[in-house]
């Protein structure tokens, strides 16, 4: 039997179409497209969902806001994003006087939108970045910096823990402080504690396990030894109410809602006992009812700088802070707060020798001898 000539495309092809079989064969795209080329419609979908939920929530604001812009103008936002829409809509936040930290974050938001729809590494940015940068630098020339909240440090959660009133949700919020400052959690992560994160060791000390977090790239996840008594008694605490009320299962969630009258709110659908939002307004909430120096702009944010802020004010550098915490991959957001921690405590930042050297300066005021007049008085006559 002789082998098949390839067919030439111009070749005009009998063929019967058999209904029997439709299941087995898959449709096909056009024919100018190649198959290779084209997504499953689950990689689509998983490439769609990729990323950890918070940045992606973060991401599809700003995207969202940029679309708005676009629609408003006859624009397409894509995704495929044009480079003119993105330059575009970067030079109108910088008119507008957006911070520039806004606008680095929608630059990427824009690719990672791009990217999760399939376009890696589009639209090209380095005309939005060049803009940025020049928002950058007027803004900070103009005396302005980016939002940061303020530290709650030792001194302030003593002060939020005194202010606790002695009832479940004075617990609950108890609970809230010593996990926010030990394990320097963001609410996402508090609100991620499980039951089982906890492992009590010893009456001396306590474990919290942190499956996952944003800086936490290949999962593995952190462990926070807690040692401190007040700590440890709270928590337990708490974790001995939820068991008393059947709520204490190893995957159900640490952090539970609770109303005025003790009573437990209901898990969400996600699994949430308290959403990373409960957790901040709650924050807010404590740092009112202490009425800290900084009620009206504390965070939950404010418990992640805690323990870097406390170690800079003990004197200890940026890059053993990173060591000993073992929190950042570098120590540029470390040293921010290691500052605030010196410069709360009423010391300088710099601990240098040479930073030394001019403070010591002052040291020669007491050795320069007085200025002598201008001009000798005349003697009287004898």
């Amino acid at each position: 039997m002789n082998a098949a000539a390839p067919l030439d495309t111009t070749d005009v092809v009998d063929a019967e179409l058999v209904d029997a079989r439709d299941a087995l064969v898959p449709a096909l795209p056009e024919a100018d497209v190649d198959i290779n080329d084209v997504l499953t419609d689950e990689a689509v979908e998983d490439l769609a969902n990729s990323g950890r939920e918070r940045t992606r929530g973060t991401y599809q604001e700003r995207f969202k806001a940029f679309a708005t812009w676009c629609a408003a103008r006859g624009r397409d936002p894509g995704p495929p994003t044009t480079e003119q829409n993105l330059v575009s809509y970067i030079s109108h936040l910088k008119r507008a006087g957006v911070d520039f930290g806004t606008i680095r974050l929608t630059i990427a938001a824009v690719v990672h939108m791009n990217a999760r729809a399939g376009h890696t590494n589009w639209p090209p940015i380095d005309k939005a970045k060049a803009i940025y940068a020049d928002a950058r630098h007027e803004q900070r020339e103009a005396g302005r910096s980016p939002k940061s909240a303020p530290p709650l440090d030792m001194e302030r959660r003593q002060q939020i823990l005194e202010a606790c009133p002695d009832d479940l949700p004075g617990l609950r919020d108890r609970v809230i402080a010593h996990l926010g400052y030990y394990c320097r959690g963001r609410r996402s992560d508090l609100a991620k504690f499980r039951i089982a994160s906890l492992e009590e060791v010893s009456d001396s000390l306590l474990i919290v396990r942190k499956w996952t977090s944003k800086n936490d790239k290949t999962d593995e996840g952190r462990e926070y030894e807690i040692d401190d008594p007040e700590a440890i008694y709270d928590i337990l605490t708490w974790r001995a109410v939820l068991r008393g009320r059947g709520e204490a299962d190893p995957l159900k969630p640490l952090l539970r809602r609770v109303d005025q009258w003790g009573n437990l709110g209901p898990i969400s659908g996600k699994g949430w006992g308290m959403t990373p939002h409960a957790i901040n307004e709650a924050t807010k909430r404590m740092a009112q009812r202490a009425d800290l120096d900084v009620k009206d702009t504390a965070t939950s944010h404010g418990w992640r700088a805690g323990v870097p802020a406390d170690l800079g004010r003990l004197g200890y550098t940026a890059d053993e802070i990173k060591d000993i915490t073992g929190d950042w991959r570098s120590t540029e957001q470390v040293e921010k707060y290691r500052k605030v921690g010196r410069r709360r405590a009423g010391l300088k930042t710099d601990q240098s020798r040479r930073a030394q050297a001019i403070t010591e300066l002052q040291t020669l005021k007491a050795a320069t001898p007085p200025e002598a007049p201008a001009t000798a008085p005349e003697q009287a006559d004898t």
